[in-house]
């Protein structure tokens, strides 16, 4: 897919092409490791509700973040505003769509003078230097898609001391800079998905753990809340542990090591599902019994694979429909309005709750192909015209 080869764009509503956005699911495998416990993050404890309580990085931030709600009063102005998005740029699926619904959202509102377009382009340096150009042109807003928790603490921090708001979406940075976060809680995506993925195997068993791009806040974070849920369940054994850098070759040639080396894969948990078609189709081509099956971002084509295959998993999305809560949300802080510090996608949208070999049928749209990512928020005319038609 083409890479815009400018580190920023400055553009007219409408707006002429997608804001192509795509997750840390695909930053690079350089970006900073998240701080966090050298265990991988543990659950010693449980919060109000009997949720657990992780105590990575990421969890004791938003932890605090939930309790929190914004005063936006100084940020209120009238329309039409000047909107700089900050993101990773058009790498995948997950990004097109995110991209496809932040123009929908942007257009559609009628409140939105210019856009202010930053790919991350593979460096730190770019997002960086974006979020000054933003701060030199006198941005309304920002929207940031950060790749570098730790990259990006400092710029952020500057964009704010200049009176301006960031909103983050989908990845956040360290610190407390942003003036609101529209997320899902990754350590526990990871913590709940793996604790699915062994009760179903009633607590014991042989099982595989296939991780996206090492360092990325994503994968690790997906890791770390995996790690802290098999540590409740001496009966399961990790017989291995691969990175698949999310991508659909690379799994596949990782999986076929691991089944070569192991007769024995009574379970697959997947950091990213993109690669848990790789996963079916390694079992598949070597003839062996589709494992149980559990993990994070279950895309349309796994969706049919499973159904396919009666594949029995469970798995916890990361939508990149979640761009218009962003969109949302940034409008609310320049109306003054009061903001939650941290939005759970999870509680704020439907169709974002776990999804499971029961109601996968309901999930999966044929329509669209296999790179598609639901739910679906905007009119389904805009993601086929984005290029997710089923062919």
């Amino acid at each position: 897919m083409h890479r815009p080869s400018r580190r920023s764009r400055w553009a007219a509503t409408p707006l002429a092409a997608a804001l192509l956005v795509a997750l840390a699911l695909t930053a690079a495998a350089c970006a900073p490791e998240p701080e966090r416990p050298a265990d991988g993050g543990a659950a010693p404890g449980t919060q109000a509700g009997g949720a657990p309580r992780l105590d990575d990085d990421f969890s004791v931030q938003h932890a605090k973040w939930a309790t929190e709600t914004v005063d936006t009063a100084k940020f209120k102005k009238d329309p039409p505003y000047n909107v700089a998005t900050i993101v990773q740029g058009p790498t995948n699926g997950w990004g097109t769509i995110f991209d496809t619904v932040m123009k929908y959202e942007l257009a559609q509102s009628g409140k939105v003078k210019s856009t202010l377009y930053v790919p991350w382009d593979f460096t730190t340096e770019s997002q960086a230097n974006g979020i000054d150009d933003a701060i030199a042109k006198k941005v309304d807003v920002i929207l940031l898609t950060a790749m570098s928790r730790a990259g990006l603490k400092a710029p952020v921090e500057r964009a704010v001391a200049a009176g301006i708001p960031v909103v983050t979406c989908m990845a956040t940075v360290a610190g407390e800079g942003p003036t609101a976060d529209v997320s899902r809680d990754l350590p526990m995506m990871g913590y709940e998905s793996a604790k699915a993925l062994a009760e179903k195997l009633n607590g014991n068993g042989n099982v595989v753990l296939l991780h996206g791009i090492a360092g990325v806040d994503a994968a690790e974070f997906w890791k770390s809340g995996a790690h802290a849920a098999l540590k409740d369940y001496p009966g399961i054994k990790v017989v291995a542990e691969e990175y698949g850098q999310w991508s659909v070759s690379d799994a596949l040639d990782k999986m076929r090591a691991v089944l070569t080396a192991q007769p024995k894969v009574d379970g697959v948990w997947v950091g990213g599902l993109e690669m848990g078609v790789s996963v079916i189709n390694a079992f598949k081509d070597a003839g062996r019994q589709l494992p149980v099956m559990a993990g994070t971002n279950p895309i349309n084509g796994f969706q049919r694979l499973a159904i396919e295959n009666n594949v029995d998993f469970s798995a916890a999305p990361f939508p990149p429909g979640a761009a218009k809560l962003c969109a949302d949300t940034a409008f609310k802080v320049l109306q003054g309005e009061p903001v939650p510090r941290f939005t759970e996608v999870a509680n704020a949208m439907e169709g974002t709750k776990t999804i499971g070999g029961d109601t996968v049928k309901d999930s999966y749209r044929s329509q669209y192909n296999d790179d598609w990512i639901g739910p679906e928020v905007i009119p389904a005319d805009a993601y086929l015209t984005a290029g997710f038609a089923r062919k």
